[in-house]
Parts: C-alpha cells; structure tokens; sequence
C-alpha cells in the first residue's frame, strides 16, 4: 500500500475519502478508423459532500469524474470467499437503459474501484486551484479491477449490476490449453508463444534442410532456383529441393519444401538449441505431465 495512504489512514483526522469509479466501454467505436476507443465512463457516487465533478488522473487531475447519484456495496471480502458487489443507478431518466441497450448489458466490461482521500486530491477540484488539506500528489489505495457479470434488475427506477473479480473465471479450464505431452500448441512463427525468426530449419516431418541454404527473398515467378534456396510468400517460407526450379512452392510439392515445425521438442530444439541452456525452449506443450 501507497506509504501517504498509510499514513493518512492513521492520522488522528483523516481528510475525506472519495470513491471513484471507471466503467471501460470497450465496444466503443472509432468514427474514423472503426476500432475501438476504449474509452471510460468515469464517475463518483458523490459520497461524503462531494457532488461536484472531481478531477482526478496523472497527478495531474487529468480526467473528470462526474457525479452520478449510485449505490455501490458488497467491496468487502470475506474468508474463504471473493466479494461481488452490486451498484445501484438511478434510472428515472432511462439513461442506463438506453445504454444497456447499445453496450449488451455491460457484460463482460471492466470496471474499475479506486479509493483516495480529498487531501490528495489534485487543487483543481478547490477554490483558487488550492487543496487546503495537504499535497495532491493523488496517491490512492491500490486500484480494485472487477468486471461486470450480470445485470440483476431494470426497472423505471432503478437498474442494479453484479459484479465480480478478475480472479473468479466461472466454468473457466485451467490451465486454459489442453495438457499434452510432446504436441506444442503454439502457432509456428507467430510473436505470441512460438517466436521463431529464423531460417527454415524442417518440414513437417521433422527431416532437417541442409545447414548451407540461401535466402532469396519473395518467390518471383520469372526467377529460377536451385537445390537449396529458399523464398518466402506470405508469411510461408519454402525451400528448393531440386535445380533449375521456376514452379510455384505453393503448387509443386516435388521441387519445394515448406518451412514446416512437427511440433514436438525436437522440432523445437532445431530452432533454438543454441540458447536452450540459458533460455530453454518456447516449446507449448508440457513433457512434464509424460507419466513415469
């Protein structure tokens, strides 16, 4: 915990806490480009006197909180369980309910808790740009981050949303791939998991190319190849098996290779057993769970 919270929670007079709250529109489209903003509902129930906007974000009071009459309860845990707290909109107005409408209920959007006290508020949120309490440095207990499981009640009154911890994934599988012995389950030269680079080092099979091969850049149909060049297209790489080669490596399965990994901890090893001993391997399955 922040050493200027802890400090303030056991001072003699404690200056206000404010509750803040981040509801992230995730599904919030870009007129521009068509992807998504990401942008935040950002707002305070106006709790302890504050019923005014609050700045708060940055150290800078960057973002603007504004005051939305809600109820929030259930933050608290318990042993043995997570919390899942619910916050209660006014809905005379029907502005949550036309919301609902365009957001899917919220389900599945985070939304994020975060607690300060008015002393580190930035000096914008008071008179002459001064916070009479001590210094904005806008510390703050650690940020809460649940995200909305359910909307439990929608009336011309009132519309309630459960919500729950990041932590609590219900019917969730872990670990979220299959346990298989010696199958990787990472995508072949993908960033994510695999992350090979290099020369093409096997087909599919797991029968190595010779060491002595030359890159020749994008498959160009008015060139011709020789036994051990090797061309890419698209994100393939293939390499010639046969001299005097002008075919396409798409379509000639006899005078072109792809660039293929078998997916096993040999095929690994092949691309990165010089590093193994310092790096390991980036091999996605799990040999550890070949039973003995």
């Amino acid at each position: 915990m922040n050493s200027d919270i802890q400090n303030e929670i056991f001072d003699i007079e404690p200056s206000t806490l404010i509750v803040l709250y981040e509801l992230e529109l995730k599904d919030t489209p870009d007129p521009n480009t068509n992807n998504a903003l990401n942008k935040r509902y950002r707002f305070h129930s106006g709790e302890n006197g504050f019923n005014q906007s609050i700045k708060y974000g940055n150290a800078n009071g960057d973002f603007e909180y504004f005051y939305i009459p809600c109820q929030a309860e259930g933050f608290d845990f318990s042993e043995g369980s997570l919390p899942r707290p619910t916050i209660t909109f006014d809905n005379s107005d029907s502005f949550f309910s036309l919301k609902t409408r365009y957001f899917q209920d919220f389900v599945g959007y985070n939304f994020v808790r975060i607690r300060t006290f008015a002393k580190f508020l930035h000096g914008s949120n008071f008179p002459n740009n001064i916070n009479p309490f001590g210094s904005p440095t806008e510390a703050s207990f650690p940020r809460e981050n649940y995200v909305i499981n359910s909307k439990q009640i929608e009336n011309e009154d009132i519309i309630r949303f459960e919500l729950n911890s990041n932590l609590e994934k219900e019917g969730g599988i872990v670990p979220g791939r299959k346990i298989v012995y010696n199958v990787c389950q990472w995508k072949y030269r993908e960033t994510y998991g695999c992350g090979y680079t290099g020369t093409p080092k096997t087909d599919k099979l797991g029968e190595p190319f010779s060491s002595n091969i030359t890159n020749r850049g994008t498959w160009n149909s008015g060139s011709t190849y020789n036994q051990g060049d090797y061309v890419k297209i698209s994100k393939q790489y293939y390499v010639c098996r046969r001299n005097n080669t002008t075919s396409n490596p798409e379509d000639d399965k006899i005078r072109w290779s792809q660039d293929m990994c078998p997916k096993n901890i040999a095929g690994c090893r092949a691309r990165f057993g010089d590093s193994e001993k310092e790096n390991g391997l980036p091999f996605g399955g799990f040999p550890g769970s070949w039973p003995k």
